[in-house]
């Protein structure tokens, strides 16, 4: 029988827009009413699932920065795992000479190392690379989508010295570029750097973290400390960064709109899209199973 349902939050659990889909929400609270336990598992840090909680009104225990960190809502509980210094500021200066849109998520929350006007600025250009972002009259109402939200938690330093002295270590890097072209061969030069992690669709979006965890070691993890098995675990996710904690669960699910690498691991390839009724389908598959 499955406990514990695990799912990703973008591209899976809500649409490009951060909304979640009805039918979805209905189903996963039928769940838990029921006893079933609920967990999402996201590369977003704290301060960018507040506003995905309220919205859904789940508040149990956290995966976060690509599993990096695992926490409950009010903070009490906070396991970390930063990253490797030396490895890190290599890093960082590669991203820098490449001209990256530098996300820098640490124990203290978000740094960048630019000024406000000029982080938010870069966003919302890439945002509007996005041509169904582009027709609408305006941004939705989510964190992701509003300067206040989106730089909320958020500290502007000159140097990876200030941030340290400060206490904030890195947890998880978002490094986006708005020329793909003028990205060719970072990933080439990252991959030789010991001791990081680099998720990656293309090279002008990429997710770097440590690499002693990662959404699955985490997951694998905690279900061992709360005496569960793999199959009492039903997983899903959409992206690559989501492959490791998907590929060894025998209840694994991908939405349709998942990554071609992503669709080849999981044992179900929904039809619904993510945040458009993948999740109600794939609960609904477990019932019908006898699982649920």
């Amino acid at each position: 029988m499955i406990k514990l349902i695990v799912c990703d939050v973008d591209g899976t659990s809500v649409n490009r827009f951060s909304q979640f889909h009805s039918g979805d929400l209905n189903k996963i609270h039928e769940k838990i009413r029921q006893g079933v336990r609920f967990m999402f598992a996201s590369g977003r840090d704290m301060n960018m699932m507040t506003q995905i909680l309220d919205a859904c009104g789940i508040y149990d225990e956290l995966i976060l920065n690509n599993g990096t960190q695992f926490r409950n809502y009010d903070g009490t509980m906070n396991e970390c795992h930063p990253m490797n210094e030396a490895a890190f500021r290599q890093m960082i200066a590669i991203l820098q000479k490449y001209h990256y849109h530098i996300s820098i998520h640490t124990t203290k929350g978000k740094y960048i190392l630019t000024d406000f006007d000029t982080y938010w600025n870069w966003h919302i250009e890439m945002l509007m690379q996005d041509e169904a972002l582009r027709k609408l009259d305006h941004l939705p109402d989510a964190t992701f989508f509003s300067r206040e939200g989106f730089l909320n938690d958020c500290t502007s330093v000159s140097s990876l010295d200030e941030m340290y002295a400060q206490g904030a270590l890195p947890l998880k890097v978002d490094a986006r570029h708005l020329n793909p072209e003028e990205a060719k061969g970072v990933n080439e030069r990252l991959s030789v750097i010991s001791h990081l992690n680099i998720s990656s669709s293309y090279e002008d979006n990429i997710e770097i973290t440590c690499d002693d965890y990662d959404k699955g070691i985490m997951l694998k993890k905690i279900i061992k400390e709360q005496g569960l098995s793999l199959d009492e675990v039903a997983v899903f996710g959409d992206g690559l960064n989501d492959i490791c904690m998907l590929e060894d669960f025998p209840y694994s699910f991908a939405p349709a709109n998942a990554h071609p690498e992503v669709k080849a691991k999981v044992k179900y390839v929904l039809d619904h899209r993510g945040g458009d009724g993948a999740v109600e389908e794939g609960i609904i598959l477990l019932e019908k199973m006898q699982l649920l």
